[in-house]
């Protein structure tokens, strides 16, 4: 399966975000193998339909990026033949794409800058933090492990934004995907989960809700240039760099590296 898709979406109706890593190509030219990375959001609703799609889309691993409330609230519906990893980044879903609209209006009522900076806070805690440190380390240590062509690993949290964000900034970064690529990926979130968020603010704006609220809705359930800018910031300042963050905190060595492009990089 080599053609174009579509925001990079692979069809599946019944969850969101649910998008193919394959196709983007790295520095020196290579193109990321399709049928073995994708990145989504959370697999609760999926259909039956949808589970066999997965299996038969050549799914081996399921990583879980989503705290145990979350896990709990909305266990996966894990597709047949595929291995199940729980992988929290957090304890607690610190970029509250998860917590109710009462929790929200708690928090932002009177500070319309709420979303937006304690989204700039979640992005911090997922690189410097032992807990996220440890868990993204495990998702490299299944990276490494899927190893039979069209086989695929997913990686999720709850959104398939943030947590997974930051997951796909480190896979992509280790395979010599360029910046600018991952971020367009990135950002592309923001098209493919538009009519969910349009709906949810105006959920929100029906019940009274004020502007300030309505924002921090917007700047929680979406991504933004300025959150991937934020962790390439601290990423810089606080340890070199991305490359220096993959060997020295995730503990990837130059084989590790070079197998890892192997395993995902069209020869």
């Amino acid at each position: 399966m080599t053609k174009k898709l579509t925001n990079q979406l692979i069809g599946v109706t019944s969850g969101r975000n649910f998008r193919e890593l394959g196709g983007y190509e790295t520095m020196s030219g290579k193109k990321i193998k399709m049928h073995k990375l994708l990145r989504t959001g959370n697999l609760a609703d999926l259909s039956p339909f949808d589970k066999q799609f997965l299996t038969d889309y050549g799914v081996k691993y399921d990583v879980d990026f989503r705290s145990k409330e979350e896990v709990d609230n909305q266990p996966d519906r894990v597709p047949d033949g595929v291995e199940y990893i729980y992988d929290p980044v957090f304890s607690e879903d610190l970029t509250n794409s998860s917590k109710s609209l009462t929790d929200l209006d708690t928090q932002a009522h009177d500070d319309a800058d709420f979303g937006f900076n304690h989204m700039h806070y979640a992005y911090e805690d997922m690189i410097e933090s032992e807990p996220a440190q440890k868990a993204y380390r495990k998702f490299f240590d299944v990276l490494l492990e899927n190893t039979v062509d069209g086989e695929s690993v997913i990686f999720h949290c709850t959104a398939g934004k943030d947590r997974t964000g930051f997951g796909a900034l480190l896979a992509l970064s280790a395979l010599g995907v360029p910046l600018n690529t991952i971020k367009k990926d990135y950002l592309l979130t923001n098209i493919t989960t538009k009519d969910f968020v349009d709906s949810m603010v105006e959920h929100a704006r029906q019940n009274g809700k004020n502007e300030n609220v309505l924002q921090s809705i917007r700047d929680i359930q979406s991504v933004r240039s300025e959150y991937l800018d934020h962790a390439v910031k601290v990423l810089n300042d606080e340890y070199g760099g991305i490359n220096n963050y993959l060997r020295d905190v995730m503990k990837l060595s130059s084989a590790d590296i070079m197998k890892l492009r192997n395993i995902y990089l069209e020869d």
